[in-house]
């Protein structure tokens, strides 16, 4: 038997005055309660609590046992207090992998931000835009548009954006109208493409909320959605990127958003990390502080 056997249990009657109210506070059953105390006054050889139908009171011996074990709880629950303060501290160093320009744009104020909280954390700062395996990359966190559907991985949805077709001013002049999606394929169109592979525009019809997608042919390809960014602004030709790479631009007139009718489908900027039981308590910090500040 343990030598901390039936103390909580013990405190809790005299704290709470009755074997039922101790179980009650307890969550356990009032004959749990009973036994355990039985069990301790016989492991010591001593009564400590005198029992009636209406009460119950400490014998001498038990004022004497009770002082002692009130301190042992305090004191208990004060070493708890510390651990669960101690694992608030986010020390270590934390490793991130992010696109390029939701890593140097949008994430660099946020890790900032986050380090100002918690001074002792290190930070390493991957920019690929390729897809990151956590465990062969040594990362802990991965920064990405678009849910992961692996099975051993966990998604924190951070924030929602859309894809719109963009062009310039400048590259629109003297060129068709662009009326629908159809009308793209008369234009220059600018693509990204990573190691040889590309997706559709997707695009959703207001008229009957289908979803459509384009598969455009392209004089002008990269792996850099910032690249893509630049070469629409320069007149190159139309360019298909999420909201948070147009804001300014659109703002400005550098850019102008063509057939906004055409509404896209929403993803998610997510982060990504490792589904096992124990997760750090800088992971689940971290990605909850990215929740709050992009949301």
């Amino acid at each position: 038997m343990s030598r901390w056997e039936g103390i909580e249990e013990f405190v809790a009657v005299v704290d709470y005055g009755t074997f039922s109210a101790a179980a009650r506070a307890l969550g356990v059953s009032k004959s749990h309660i009973s036994q355990q105390v039985s069990r301790l006054e016989g492991r010591l050889g001593s009564r400590l609590l005198h029992r009636t139908t209406r009460k119950t009171s400490l014998t001498e011996t038990g004022l004497i046992f009770y002082r002692q074990c009130q301190q042992v709880m305090e004191d208990l629950e004060a070493a708890e207090r510390s651990v669960s303060q101690a694992q608030q501290l986010v020390k270590g160093q934390l490793k991130i992998c992010s696109p390029h320009w939701l890593g140097e744009v949008l994430l660099i104020p946020a890790i900032a931000e986050f380090m100002r909280i918690h001074p002792e954390l290190e930070v390493r700062l991957e920019i690929s835009s390729r897809k990151v395996d956590l465990i062969d990359g040594d990362f802990d966190v991965a920064i990405q548009v678009g849910v992961r559907n692996d099975v051993n991985v966990v998604n924190q949805k951070l924030a929602a954006t859309r894809f719109f077709v963009v062009a310039s001013p400048d590259y629109l002049q003297n060129r068709p109208a662009i009326k629908s999606p159809q009308d793209i394929h008369l234009h220059q169109t600018l693509l990204f493409e990573d190691r040889g592979f590309s997706k559709p525009w997707k695009l959703i019809n207001p008229t009957n909320q289908r979803d459509e997608s384009l598969r455009v042919k392209s004089h002008w390809r990269s792996n850099s959605g910032h690249a893509l960014r630049a070469a629409a602004k320069q007149g190159l030709g139309l360019a298909y990127l999420p909201d948070y790479y147009l804001v300014d631009d659109v703002e400005s007139g550098q850019l102008v958003v063509l057939i906004p009718e055409w509404t896209t489908l929403i993803r998610h900027i997510v982060a990504i990390y490792q589904h096992k039981e124990n997760v750090s308590t800088k992971i689940k910090l971290f990605t909850e502080f990215l929740k709050g500040y992009f949301g």
